[in-house]
């Protein structure tokens, strides 16, 4: 506890000292404590600023985690976030930058605070179902709106084309995988040949969010208010995002259908696709999110990270398992399509 409570005073101190030189003027941090949903690759803390001039603000610190199951510098998102506003899109505003870790040796970023909760816990129960479905809808909107946004003032975030964007994150994300896998995983080998086979090309190149998903958004007074852990943004193919945000894993499905997600982002002028195309990025999000968990175990075995990581490879099984699934319903449409006579068959997904 004691070492807990020198932590947060050192870095409030060096958060004072920084904002203070940023501001020219003196800054005073008050209330400065940890939020109760630590998230994977930021660390965030929450605290109200007061200025020499009577100014008062409450402000998150999103501090980089050490080793864990991502590696993500803060720049990019940063400078995502300071461009965005004005957009229309919902999401914190960014205020400063400290990505040489200067103030007090771990490298942060401060965003304005946003009202609302992260809260996932209900899901699946049922007395939330109408709440969660309001909050599904917004979502798809903000999808929306986010993948219309002009990439143009983007240039922090590597270049990339409609013929090339998915290519492009097969790559990262296998070069990602060959670098910490601790066995060989014949079965994810399998998946990423069968995409790089098929990789398709996007409608437009998009901002895409790269982790859009209940629990990383706040909502309040029964409506979405901001967009959050933009540690994986990139340019891309938009319906990247949609194959992401019903997983199994964090799905609102039982309160708002996918089908019913898809036209809520239609509705809102989403990116036309194809079912086949969705359902390329849906096997993707199965492999990437693999990659996620033993980038996870292995920084738990080699580097000592934090003890929840040390069983992350358990759910690589459930995802391959998934991304199999699909794979197989791929191959038997294909089939049927190939068949002299064959109408096609339709995935509504």
């Amino acid at each position: 506890m004691a070492a807990g409570i020198m932590a947060s005073t050192d870095m409030r101190s060096g958060l004072e000292t920084y904002l203070s030189a940023a501001e020219g003027q003196t800054v005073t941090v008050v209330d400065l404590a940890p939020i109760s949903s630590v998230g994977n690759a930021r660390d965030p803390w929450g605290f109200t600023a007061r200025w020499a001039d009577g100014r008062e603000a409450r402000g998150v610190m999103l501090v980089k985690a050490e080793a864990g199951q991502l590696e993500t510098e803060l720049g990019p998102e940063f400078h995502t976030l300071a461009r965005l506003e004005g957009s229309g899109v919902a999401a914190p505003p960014a205020l400063w930058l400290d990505e040489a870790g200067e103030a007090f040796g771990q490298p942060f970023f401060v965003t304005g605070w946003v009202p609302g909760t992260a809260e996932t816990r209900s899901l699946r129960q049922p007395e939330h179902h109408a709440a969660n479905r309001i909050i599904a809808h917004d979502l798809a909107a903000a999808a929306a709106r986010l993948h219309g946004v002009d990439v143009g003032p983007f240039t922090h975030l590597p270049a990339t084309t409609v013929a090339t964007a998915a290519a492009d994150q097969l790559a990262l994300w296998r070069a990602q995988f060959e670098r910490h896998r601790l066995e060989p995983h014949p079965g994810l080998v399998y998946c990423f040949e069968w995409l790089a086979a098929r990789a398709p090309v996007a409608a437009r190149v998009s901002v895409v969010h790269g982790d859009l998903r209940f629990g990383n958004l706040l909502a309040h007074d029964g409506h979405l208010t901001a967009l959050l852990d933009w540690e994986m943004v990139h340019l891309g193919d938009p319906i990247e995002d949609l194959g992401w945000v019903y997983r199994e894993v964090w799905t609102p499905a039982a309160a708002c259908p996918f089908e019913e997600f898809l036209a809520a982002y239609a509705d809102a002028g989403g990116v036309p696709y194809a079912p086949a195309h969705l359902r390329w990025w849906r096997i993707f999000g199965e492999v990437k999110h693999s990659v996620i968990s033993l980038t996870a175990t292995r920084s738990f075995a080699v580097e000592g990270a934090s003890v929840r990581h040390a069983n992350r490879s358990a759910t690589v099984p459930g995802f391959l398992q998934a991304a199999l699934a699909l794979v197989a319903e791929a191959e038997l449409e294909a089939a049927g399509a190939d068949r002299p006579g064959a109408q096609g068959a339709h995935d509504p997904c």
